[in-house]
């Protein structure tokens, strides 16, 4: 029996919510064992993810509504229904509850799909926002935005309160459906003139002169399946943008953290004399590395099994460029991945900007002299980017900040430093700092 778009929509969430999943992992992977039409993939799509970006306000309400303890998959299905009603102007009220009760029937069975009817219904009679109980300001601001107060209290903490009110509002915008041409295979105006001719929008990204800005994204486009273009955000692709070598130089390369690889794909498409050299701990993500690599005819990359925290000695001394993109809390990515603003806490982001630090020392053995080191993560955390680099820089004293020279509207917050705010431009959270290795 065929699923609807809302029970697949209930699936997805479930492996979110419940078994801890990302949601494009999860949405990819339920889009590809199941026959879905292109409209019915928006929608599961707009579903899953303004539930999970309203998720914290939405059980607010059904807290309001109901004071009885409530089965964590039941609360699932009223956040999407309740998101459907109160988000998508679209959605018909009666519709959004008649299918929700069907599926909570084939679930749970008549008792609980008989409180859903009813709760449902409640909320589309009365529901004020502005009637809205909280217990202070600070609960006020993270309800209403769907975000955890530990991350609330980080960014308040760091930025003062306006601007992580303001960041925390874009984290429920999204960003623009960004694509990087692989000129290995096509020019930037045969792209365009592609997508005009395919009336799909397209417009030039001011963020990173080799991305196009997309109206929608479709993956079974023939272009993407022959390698034409990667799909990847205009702040990450500004890390290739940073080198600011004579693009025909032949250059030594390592990436450190490479997987699943937009980064060395575009080093290595726009240095093509160049030899990189990709490395990660992962061989799931490597593979995906190569089967990209593949796609887009690259043929200069080398692609190793390496933990960038374990020192090796075949690399000492012997890159003109090394790419640390470290792990981070994603912070910067929360407008794609909304489920990361429930899981940030102060100790987790302590444990991992010391891991950064670890992959950052051990990768700077790596880089020659005048050789140039890039670090680059996509949160705004200050602990995991700006104290991670004056801590770098006063334990070596032989490598110093160096201007970064972008044709941008992003530009330079000081020498050496980019930090691109969510707030502030319609792509991820980003932070990159460029590093000269001098003379001893």
């Amino acid at each position: 029996m065929n699923k609807t778009a809302r029970e697949y929509a209930y699936n997805i969430l479930i492996e979110i919510l419940l078994n801890d999943a990302y949601s494009n992992i999860a949405i990819n992977k339920e889009f590809r064992k199941n026959n879905i039409s292109e409209k019915d993939k928006r929608y599961i799509s707009e579903i899953v993810y303004g539930s999970i970006k309203n998720k914290l306000y939405i059980e607010y309400i059904i807290k309001t509504y109901s004071k009885g303890r409530i089965k964590s998959k039941l609360k699932i299905l009223l956040v999407m229904a309740i998101y459907q009603i109160l988000f998508m102007d679209k959605t018909p009220d009666f519709a959004v509850v008649n299918e929700t009760v069907e599926i909570s029937k084939k679930i749970f069975g008549k008792y609980d799909s008989k409180f859903i009817n009813a709760l449902l219904r409640n909320i589309i009679r009365t529901f004020d926002e502005y009637k809205l109980v909280f217990e202070d300001d600070i609960q006020e601001i993270c309800i209403k935005n769907s975000c955890s107060e530990p991350l609330y209290k980080i960014l308040e903490n760091q930025y003062g309160k306006d601007k992580a009110i303001s960041i925390i509002k874009s984290f429920n915008n999204k960003s623009k459906n960004s694509i990087r041409i692989n000129y290995n295979k096509i020019s930037k105006q045969e792209l365009i003139n592609y997508f005009n001719k395919k009336d799909i929008g397209v417009e030039e990204s001011n963020i990173c002169e080799d991305c196009l800005l997309l109206e929608k994204l479709n993956i079974d486009d023939i272009s993407f399946k022959e390698g034409k273009y990667i799909i990847q955000d205009e702040a990450s692709a500004l890390v290739a943008c940073t080198l600011n070598y004579n693009e025909d130089e032949k250059l030594n390369i390592l990436d450190v953290c490479s997987a699943p690889g937009g980064k060395s794909l575009h080093i290595a498409t726009k240095y093509f004399n160049s030899n990189l050299t990709s490395c990660d701990k992962y061989i799931h993500k490597l593979n995906l590395l190569n089967s990209n690599k593949e796609r887009l005819g690259i043929n200069n990359i080398e692609i190793k099994e390496q933990d960038a925290t374990i020192l090796n000695l075949n690399f000492v001394n012997n890159f003109d460029v090394v790419i640390c993109d470290v792990p981070c809390s994603g912070i910067g990515v929360i407008k794609n991945k909304p489920e990361i603003k429930y899981k940030i806490t102060d100790s987790y982001i302590e444990d991992i900007s010391e891991l950064q630090y670890k992959i950052l020392e051990n990768s700077s053995n790596y880089v020659k002299k005048n050789g140039l080191l890039i670090y680059s993560t996509c949160t705004i955390d200050k602990r995991e980017n700006e104290k991670n680099i004056e801590k770098f820089l006063s334990n070596n004293l032989n490598y110093k900040l160096e201007k970064i020279e972008l044709s941008s509207i992003v530009k330079e917050e000081k020498l050496g430093i980019i930090n691109i705010l969510p707030d502030e431009f319609n792509c991820d959270g980003f932070f990159i700092a460029k590093i000269r290795k001098m003379e001893d």
